[in-house]
C-alpha cells in the first residue's frame, strides 16, 4: 500500500493539507502524514483522519478512480471518522495518474 500511495501522490493537490491519516483495513492499518505537500510515513499509532476500507485493494481502486468514492460511501463500503472535507482532499492528493489521464 505504501508503494501505491507514493506512486500516486500528487504534491500540488496536497499543499494545504496538514494532517495524519490512517487507512484502516480489517487486519491492518497504514499511517501516513501529509504536510506542506509532502507525504511521509511516521511511526505513529493515532491519526486525525481515519478512513475505513474493506481491503487495501478496494482502497487502491478508490484512490485510482477506478471505483467511485461517493457510491462506495453511500453503500457503506468506505467510512471515515468525520472530517468530510479532509476525506475529499485526501482522495485528491492521490489522484496523480487520474490527473494526468
Amino acid at each position: 500500500m505504501r508503494d501505491f500511495l507514493l506512486d500516486n501522490f500528487l504534491d500540488s493537490a496536497a499543499t494545504e493539507l496538514e494532517m495524519d491519516v490512517e487507512l484502516r483495513f480489517p487486519n491492518e492499518s497504514v499511517f501516513f502524514d501529509i504536510r506542506n505537500g509532502t507525504l511521509t510515513f511516521p511511526d505513529i499509532k493515532e491519526a486525525e483522519l481515519i478512513l475505513y476500507f474493506e481491503s487495501s485493494a478496494q482502497a487502491q481502486r478508490l484512490f485510482a478512480g477506478r471505483e467511485d468514492m461517493v457510491t462506495a460511501f453511500m453503500r457503506g463500503q468506505i467510512r471515515s471518522n468525520g472530517h468530510l472535507i479532509w476525506v475529499f482532499q485526501t482522495f485528491a492528493a492521490f489522484g496523480k495518474h487520474a490527473a494526468s489521464a
